[in-house]
């Protein structure tokens, strides 16, 4: 038997790819990126002008990190939580270099491969359905991405090692992700903000910047870049509010939210609504970072 560790470890795997595999398909017909096959968000930065725009401001973002970062030919890029291959598109179309995606979802695993066959680059990816906490020891990659991907890790003590260990000296990984302030105004409402989202929206790992950077310093992992996007997110769409109109309206029940955030659409509501006040108060914010393994 495991311990009861890597039991409890296992078992929030497993709810993370029930919600994927349960959701997937309507993030793609409702979500925001619904014409792109892009489930993360829509980043309104200056130069955007319209909502596909919004919807690749973070592909285009990592597509400028990993300039001259990858080896021309002979690179490998790996994608974390790929989602259904939308992100490894963008980077195979953007970079001349083998493309790994990464999904704990078979269904996500099953539309992916079909994306990117339909894009043409399924002579230069490959999507796999695994967990990226426990990946092989080979091979190497010059850069990894997760957008959206690592707050769903049971530990990032455990994940960022892991990952170091898989970069080749002078590599980067990008994380484009919710991350924890310190902002301590209105601890109550804080910490049941929180509560909410951790629940519904399945997150085993939530860290401020700060605790990201010390966990990986050991590993050989250097932040060089923190970019802060949460002033160009939408929030507050009148589909946000409505939401929000809803799932208040289930506080006052007991019992009835911790049954409904078992249920993988009724969990991706509640998560949504608690990650959209904790933006708004900015008890989590958006951040790209960019952390390089020493050479």
């Amino acid at each position: 038997m495991g311990s009861p560790t890597s039991r409890s470890s296992t078992a929030h795997v497993a709810r993370v790819a029930d919600y994927y595999d349960a959701n997937t398909r309507r993030f793609l017909r409702f979500g925001q990126g619904a014409s792109s096959g892009a489930i993360h968000r829509g980043v309104w930065t200056p130069e955007v002008l319209n909502a596909v725009d919004a919807m690749d401001t973070v592909n285009r973002l990592v597509l400028e990190r990993l300039q001259g970062q990858v080896p021309a030919g002979e690179g490998r890029v790996l994608d974390l939580g790929c989602g259904v291959g939308a992100t490894m598109v963008r980077l195979a179309q953007g970079i001349d270099a083998h493309v790994t995606g990464v999904t704990i979802s078979r269904e996500q695993a099953e539309l992916g491969y079909q994306r990117l066959v339909a894009a043409g680059v399924a002579d230069r990816c490959d999507i796999v359905c695994a967990d990226f906490s426990d990946l092989p020891a080979e091979p190497r990659y010059h850069a990894m991405v997760a957008i959206e991907a690592v707050v769903h890790a049971p530990s990032l003590a455990g994940l960022i090692p892991s990952l170091a260990s898989r970069l080749h000296p002078g590599g980067r990984l990008i994380l484009c992700d919710d991350w924890l302030t310190d902002r301590e105004h209105d601890p109550r409402s804080r910490q049941r903000c929180l509560a909410q989202f951790r629940a519904g929206w399945r997150t085993g790992s939530l860290h401020t910047v700060a605790q990201l950077a010390a966990l990986a310093e050991p590993a050989g992992l250097r932040l060089v870049e923190d970019l802060d996007l949460t002033s160009y997110l939408h929030l507050g769409r009148p589909r946000d509010r409505m939401i929000s109109l809803i799932v208040g309206a289930t506080s006052g029940l007991p019992g009835v939210r911790d049954r409904m955030v078992e249920k993988p659409f009724w969990a991706n509501m509640i998560g949504g609504s608690a990650l959209q006040t904790g933006l708004a108060r900015r008890w989590l914010e958006y951040r790209l970072l960019v952390l390089e393994r020493e050479r």
